[in-house]
């Protein structure tokens, strides 16, 4: 019989199986939304109580303009379930104001979004093409002016996309067109030649 550990945060349960190791399988992926299992005025506290206070640390991260930030991270050692939280409250640790995840996560996020899925699949996800910025400088790759169904997520919050070519690009006239300050839609034959990937995705809530 395989048996569970609850938490509730905000009236939202979230359990965890508590006999995935004895049976030597890894815990079902987990999933992360704008509405739980962390919502809008959680708490470094409740993330304590929700996670076990074991697995709920403080680091700190540099942050813009040479200064520093301090955010919670859940399950640090875990690169498979690692993510981080910063606060509009960081004094307090309250009020997340993102909840961002690694290339490695094995979370999913608003509609199923899932690291390492093709642009294809996010596009299909989305229900309507989506608009990146060109490769190879500081916001490269990331999704701009989103519109469509990961636009309109319930529960006060919006999703940053950032997506990376499977391969490094040649270094050939032909991938220009993908590299740099301009926005590709991700129904350009071109870029989906170089099968972009979603590599990290994050969620900002509103303050």
């Amino acid at each position: 019989m395989r048996h569970h550990l609850c938490f509730a945060l905000a009236a939202v349960a979230f359990c965890l199986p508590l006999d995935a190791k004895a049976q030597g399988a890894s815990p079902a992926p987990s999933s992360i939304t704008c509405e739980t299992p962390i919502k809008k005025d959680a708490t470094h506290a409740q993330l304590e109580q929700l996670f076990g206070k074991t697995n709920v640390t403080t680091e700190e991260i540099d942050a813009a303009e040479g200064e520093k930030s301090k955010v919670t991270v859940v399950f640090a050692k875990d690169p498979a379930r690692r993510f981080q939280i910063s606060w509009n409250d960081e004094a307090k640790r309250a009020r997340p104001a993102g909840i961002s995840t690694s290339s490695s996560s094995t979370w999913s996020g608003p509609l199923g979004l899932r690291s390492g899925m093709s642009m294809e699949e996010v596009a299909r996800i989305n229900g309507q093409p989506i608009t990146i910025n060109g490769f190879q400088w500081d916001y490269g790759g990331y999704a701009v002016d989103l519109k469509g169904k990961l636009a309109q997520l319930p529960g006060g919050c919006s999703v940053m996309l950032r997506f990376s070519p499977e391969a490094e690009l040649p270094s050939s006239a032909k991938y220009k067109p993908l590299i740099g300050d301009k926005k590709i839609r991700s129904d350009n034959a071109l870029l989906l030649s170089v099968k972009p990937k979603l590599s990290d995705w994050s969620l900002n809530f509103d303050d």
